[in-house]
């Protein structure tokens, strides 16, 4: 788009300017530099498509600066220091090359994935992209599953685990986007209805005749995303429904595995 010439108001010569100014962005106050074409007669704003990208590319660049993340330029520059093209750094996070893509431009990456980014730029091993960096327990399995039966007020143990499969995949998916680590370590599965615990007809028996006596009891934390859970979808065809919307579901082939690095495209929650 070329420069904004003349004021529409009175047809003054209008005048590039750049001034700092400080944006209230996620909960921070951040000072960025934006630009645009004013009037001298009037004191008409107006900026190019080119000015507004640029500014939102600053408000990304400032909040994450601030948080503690990698920018844009950070991660496309440590990618080619290591001579990673974006596909093979969308392999080794077990992501889409369009995830990897927007957050070499102006997305914002999680804190966890964030982490498994340096972690992967660093040469060093990922978390496993399939247990959500945490070993498998078929009691902390069901001890989540009579946790949401208690929030929900109904059974869940029924259908071999339709619902409670679609249930705990969002639990473990929140988990892991914003703490790193899933409540269960459980891998799922693409299916025809859905997401399901991989295996679920071989697990789901074990897991209704798992012993939770002796478990420690879950954490505020975990408790917390239980109920976030419960709360988006009260009813059972409420997250039935959501889940067969869901971007981690729709990109994944019938039978594979669902990475949790997919947890940053969750759309209900």
């Amino acid at each position: 788009m070329p420069p904004i010439s003349t004021c529409p108001n009175d047809g003054a010569v209008m005048e590039p300017r750049e001034t700092q100014e400080t944006v209230r962005f996620r909960g921070l106050d951040l000072t960025v530099v934006s630009g645009a074409f004013v009037c001298p007669e009037c004191g008409l704003e107006l900026a190019t498509v080119e000015q507004a990208a640029r500014v939102q590319k600053n408000i990304s660049r400032a909040y994450r600066e601030a948080a503690g993340l990698m920018t844009g330029e950070d991660i496309r520059g440590a990618r080619e220091k290591r001579g990673l093209t974006q596909e093979g750094l969308a392999a080794l996070l077990g992501v889409g090359i369009a995830s990897v893509k927007r957050w070499e431009g102006v997305h914002i990456q999680t804190k966890s994935m964030d982490t498994l980014l340096r972690k992967a730029l660093a040469g060093e091993s990922c978390a496993n992209p399939d247990t959500g960096n945490r070993n498998l327990s078929l009691p902390r399995v069901k001890q989540v599953i009579c946790a949401f039966e208690a929030l929900l007020k109904r059974r869940l143990f029924e259908n071999k685990g339709l619902f409670s499969g679609k249930y705990l995949w969002y639990a473990d998916m929140l988990a892991f986007r914003e703490t790193g680590q899933s409540l269960t370590g459980a891998m799922y599965a693409r299916l025809p209805f859905g997401p399901q615990l991989n295996n679920y007809t071989d697990l789901f028996p074990l897991i209704k005749g798992a012993d939770i006596s002796e478990l420690p009891p879950l954490d505020e934390a975990d408790i917390a995303i239980i109920a976030r859970v419960a709360r988006r979808f009260p009813r059972k065809k409420d997250v039935f429904k959501a889940s067969h919307k869901e971007p981690a579901w729709l990109n994944t082939s019938t039978g594979d595995l669902i990475p949790y690095p997919l947890a940053e495209t969750l759309a209900g929650i």
